[in-house]
């Protein structure tokens, strides 16, 4: 699990995951006290700080390949044996990951690509108390459909991360072997005008996130929809066409991936 800056959501997105796991490893890089919410959850078994490994990291520069140092931990600490799920400190499943793996190890798959919905503050939430709304997933409702990302792969001896490893997940040494299906995570990287506009100044200190670059004031955050989709949606309890019943052939489901 990587983290950063979110103890306003972890507590709910955490009272998600131990619904599934009771074996979580954290690299976390907050400033805001997410980390001691972490370490309050018997299931995280093991958290490292971005500051102990920033000396051993390319360029000093935190990357996804800095999830070796979890694997390695995991596969140190527990039988290589399994799957592992990739979690995120805003994200929450709407597809249960277990029986996801499961279905994936029967279909001798090695990965299993989700379909990321992508949920953001819309114009319409202006009018909205969005403050006595503790719940994100109550209070942030629009969303927009299709990316796909890798979310969990096979455990297994050898495979590994390069530390430079840029905008990819999947650990080195994972077969092509794919599941058929793209279950669903929702994504809340928007969940508040004050979360956005302090990532925003993160952005501005660190360079942690181009996403954030674009707003500038409290109004500047809510939006018709994100750049660069196509569809945007208000989440009525279902995702449609995108349910694991209904998305048909793996073909047609690449084409709506890039189709929305």
């Amino acid at each position: 699990m990587v983290t950063c800056n979110e103890a306003d959501c972890i507590t709910e997105v955490m009272d998600e995951y131990i619904r599934y796991f009771d074996r979580i490893l954290v690299l976390d890089g907050s400033s805001d006290g997410t980390d001691r919410i972490l370490r309050s959850y018997p299931q995280v078994k093991y958290l490292l700080k971005d500051s102990e490994i920033l000396d051993r990291l390319p360029n000093h520069k935190f990357e996804d390949g800095a999830r070796q140092f979890l694997l390695a931990k995991a596969q140190e600490l527990f039988p290589v044996e399994g799957w592992f799920t990739l979690l995120h400190g805003d994200e929450i499943f709407h597809d249960d990951p277990n029986w996801v793996a499961a279905e994936a190890t029967k279909a001798r798959a090695e990965k299993v690509n989700w379909y990321c919905m992508n949920f953001f503050l819309h114009t319409s939430d202006r009018e909205r108390d969005l403050a006595a709304i503790r719940s994100v997933q109550e209070r942030v409702l629009w969303y927009h459909p299709g990316r796909i990302e890798i979310r969990q792969f096979r455990n297994k001896p050898g495979i590994h991360y390069d530390l430079a490893q840029r905008h990819d997940v999947l650990p080195r040494g994972i077969g092509w072997q794919i599941y058929k299906h793209f279950p669903i995570f929702k994504h809340y990287p928007y969940r508040s005008v004050e979360q956005v506009l302090g990532k925003k100044q993160q952005h501005i200190a660190s360079g942690f996130s181009n996403s954030y670059k674009p707003f500038s004031d409290p109004e500047s955050v809510f939006l018709e929809r994100l750049a660069g989709y196509k569809v945007v949606r208000k989440y009525d309890g279902s995702f449609h066409e995108f349910e694991l019943k209904s998305q048909g052939s793996l073909f047609r489901r690449w084409l709506r991936a890039h189709r929305y």
